[in-house]
């Protein structure tokens, strides 16, 4: 453990420092004709994209751990919470906790082919369950800081299991992102791009767990996010044009006084439409906000 933990902040310092490219991807097929062998078996591998939305940029690296992957948004300019998608579509497998690698989440993709997502900000069945299908563009977690990770990360694995619904790290194969190989001991890509593109992405509100009030700056539902499950007295959400959502109806507090510092306020109650869209007026800055019985 002290290894592993001298190790997490040997990464920190070097992500701090902006170490140059230590390597080049290898070019493959687009085609992603299957490559990993285990138990003799060989089998197609899917066209794996980058786990985030498309068109934003990751820096990754196999520091300490090929040929596993950790995950940053480009120039590591704040990760934490930013949302988490599959890889391919698939079927949830496996949702669990663990002291290494915190709130974890498995997918199945078929013919063999699992991939692995660690240190998740929530629990990790607050999004997807076992048994959910799932699409390039749901929205599976955020990243997080959980289990024996000390700084926010997604730590990623692309797995091959000839039989079987679960998989473990020694199935761990060099994971593909777009055709193209990231793999090799103590290695670097700064700003990869990720082509996660297939599919519609769903509007963000969502996603907002149950119980929670979220805010949105998009009009479709979309973009910077704000959340709480309890009262903020001094709120940091900012601007917010439109969209309130707080999943479903819970007796008792249903309802939620937000107030905004040109004035004025909005009760919202949760479970009815007038709980899912446009603030009133919108384009105001929230102040603060506190649940309630009701206003």
């Amino acid at each position: 453990m002290l290894r592993y933990m001298s190790r997490v902040r040997t990464v920190v310092l070097m992500c701090v420092a902006g170490l140059v490219l230590a390597g080049a991807p290898a070019s493959a097929s687009a085609t992603e004709q299957g490559a990993a062998t285990a138990g003799g078996a060989a089998a197609t591998r899917p066209l794996f994209q980058l786990p985030f939305p498309c068109g934003t940029k990751w820096d990754l690296n196999t520091w300490g751990h090929n040929p596993a992957l950790d995950m940053v948004v480009e120039d590591n300019t704040g990760s934490d919470a930013l949302p988490v998608l599959p890889s391919a579509a698939g079927t949830v497998s496996a949702t669990y906790w663990t002291n290494g690698s915190g709130n974890t989440i498995q997918i199945n993709h078929g013919n063999g082919w699992f991939t692995a997502y660690y240190h998740l900000k929530d629990d990790p069945a607050t999004y997807v369950k076992k048994g959910d299908p799932v699409q390039p563009s749901t929205r599976i977690g955020r990243i997080g800081t959980t289990g024996a990770s000390t700084w926010s990360h997604l730590h990623y694995e692309q797995r091959y299991l000839a039989s079987g619904d679960f998989t473990d790290e020694s199935h761990r194969v060099p994971a593909r992102f777009d055709g193209v190989e990231y793999a090799g001991a103590a290695k670097e890509w700064r700003g990869v791009t990720s082509r996660n593109c297939t599919g519609t992405q769903p509007p963000a509100w969502q996603d907002c767990p149950a119980g929670s009030v979220c805010f949105y700056s998009g009009p479709d539902g979309t973009g910077t996010v704000c959340r709480s499950a309890g009262d903020e007295p001094a709120s940091t959400c900012g601007l917010r044009r439109s969209f309130f959502n707080n999943g479903t109806t819970q007796p008792g507090y249903d309802y939620v006084q937000v107030y905004f510092k040109e004035g004025g306020s909005a009760c919202l109650h949760r479970g009815r439409d007038e709980g899912r869209g446009n603030l009133p007026a919108g384009g105001r800055t929230i102040d603060r906000f506190h649940w309630r019985g009701e206003c």
